[in-house]
């Protein structure tokens, strides 16, 4: 029986991130994952990574229209979808090296297999039944696609996220269930290349977690671009004949019936726990089947951590990352890291970020706040991108210094939160933002212009 200092349950953004901090500091780590391309885990494989590669490629296509009003003239009007797969598994390849290489270095053991925990200190190897023996361990085991209750993944008619990347063609005519981020992101994705898209939701509104004007903004701009929405809608029976696939619908409107080339499921992510035999670890689960842990992410065995999209924090690949630190940092009996806000990041077009707390939850806090607003059209760089779609909101406490949280829409609305991040974190108030200078013409600006206008407003 081998013994190692730290085993990691998982290769994912948050174990390998482990690993790498831990080895560097002396540990003697082992990092198990189920198999040698399971490495990066589902954001390198199958989620983060390939989703905006195809994403980007995407995008010239739809701004071809923009960019021939500026004198580029031509025409992208298709998408070799097998060169773009190609390409796409060359990057992830390149990318996974790179992880590999960067673990062997530091001198982590990797061992490719499942792994089921026999003892609160023990796990067991599968493929060869080798048990090994940590003084501590972390669970990163991620996620697995969330099955419809009806519309079950048959890989053929009815896919998941994982194959969208197989694909030999781009479908006609395709159904998305469900329309949080990853739905939008894929509904983005078929519209640019050609397809007739229907997105349904079962809530009130896309993109649910978003505030409503977010929701109805991105909302309004994916019907401009011909995308067909219905929300507050349940898939409740479907058929296959004809080589077609026959959805019925349930709403407000009554029944409905659709027929389509192609069925993607996008209705969430559920912990990927139950093959562990976690009770032998003495860790407990709670009613949704995620890990229970405390602030330092201890479960409930005070020697076994969990990280990532096991435990009930946001599913996103950079929480997981900044847990995998949090936990480093407290196995090496290094300072605690703060309290950190998490942005939220959505590819489409146009894009969303959102930090901090939105309007849903001071309201439910009953917290008093005042928003302020600023819409792109009155920035230059979005009129130069070809997008002045959306805006930048801030919400703010009511003497209006204090930055409670911010939702942006528009072009690179993923990057400019992360100012806005930067600037919640370090505990800013509006009058120690606006002394900032941000370069111009950018994107940025949107939100040092709102900044500007609300200090104008405070400060005499």
């Amino acid at each position: 029986m081998e013994r190692f200092d730290v085993c990691i349950l998982g290769a994912g953004p948050g174990g390998y991130k482990a690993a790498l901090i831990l080895a560097k500091n002396g540990k003697k780590v082992c990092l198990i994952e189920k198999d040698e391309n399971g490495i990066g885990g589902t954001c390198l494989n199958e989620g983060c990574i390939p989703t905006k590669n195809f994403l980007e490629s995407a995008s010239y296509i739809k701004k071809m229209s923009y960019f021939n009003t500026c004198g580029v003239l031509g025409k992208i009007d298709n998408l070799d979808i097998s060169a773009l797969r190609e390409k796409t598994v060359s990057i992830l390849d390149i990318l996974r090296k790179g992880i590999k290489t960067n673990l062997q270095k530091t001198g982590v053991t990797l061992k490719y297999s499942k792994a089921r925990f026999i003892s609160p200190n023990e796990v067991e190897i599968k493929e060869t039944k080798e048990v090994i023996s940590a003084d501590r361990f972390i669970i990163a085991t991620g996620s697995l696609h969330r099955e419809h209750p009806i519309l079950k993944v048959d890989k053929k008619y009815i896919i998941s996220s994982k194959e969208v990347f197989n694909l030999e063609k781009i479908p006609q005519r395709i159904l998305i269930v469900g329309a949080g981020a990853i739905g939008c992101e894929f509904a983005n994705f078929f519209n640019a290349v050609g397809s007739e898209v229907h997105l349904a939701e079962f809530t009130p509104s896309i993109l649910p977690l978003e505030d409503s004007d977010v929701s109805s903004t991105v909302q309004r701009e994916f019907k401009k671009q011909g995308i067909k929405i219905d929300t507050a809608v349940n898939a409740i029976s479907y058929e296959i004949k004809n080589d077609e696939i026959f959805v019925e619908f349930e709403s407000k409107k009554g029944l409905q019936v659709f027929s389509y080339d192609k069925v993607l499921i996008s209705i969430g992510r559920s912990p990927n726990t139950k093959e562990l035999n976690i009770a032998e670890a003495k860790v407990e689960l709670n009613e949704r089947d995620f890990i229970k842990v405390d602030l330092s992410l201890r479960t409930t065995n005070q020697n076994i951590f969990a990280i990532g999209d096991v435990i009930a924090t946001p599913s996103l690949a950079h929480q997981a990352y900044y847990e995998a630190k949090k936990v480093a940092f407290e196995i090496l009996g290094f300072e605690t890291l703060k309290h950190s806000v998490t942005p939220n990041v959505t590819f489409t077009t146009p894009q969303v970020g959102s930090v901090g707390k939105n309007e849903k939850i001071l309201k439910e806090e009953g917290r008093e706040f005042v928003v302020k607003k600023l819409f792109m059209k009155s920035l230059g760089m979005a009129k130069i991108k070809g997008d002045d779609s959306g805006f930048v909101k801030l919400l703010l406490d009511n003497d209006k210094q204090i930055l409670l949280g911010a939702s942006i829409v528009g072009y690179d609305a993923t990057e400019v939160i992360n100012q806005v991040a930067l600037c919640l974190n370090a505990k800013q108030n509006i009058k120690e933002i606006n002394s900032m200078i941000f370069a111009h013409p950018t994107m940025s600006e949107s939100f040092s212009h709102l900044v500007e206008e609300i200090t104008v407003q405070v400060i005499p």
